[in-house]
């Protein structure tokens, strides 16, 4: 189950790191663990997307 949602933390972790790895889980409020437990929904999907690109831009923002 949450294969995109793990996919995500997979696409975090690559190109921000551990700390943006870590800023999801806290924005989320769910762990990478438990992400690979529950089941895949389209409202957490964009929940992470949304999340992800948020925390791109606050920590790579000005890396461009």
């Amino acid at each position: 189950m949450g294969e995109r949602l793990i996919r995500i933390y997979e696409i975090v972790t690559e190109r921000i790191g551990l700390r943006g790895r870590l800023e999801l889980a806290s924005r989320t409020g769910i762990s990478m663990t438990e992400a690979a437990r529950i089941k895949d929904t389209e409202e957490l999907i964009e929940r992470f997307k949304k999340e992800a690109g948020d925390i791109y831009e606050k920590l790579m923002g000005n890396e461009r």
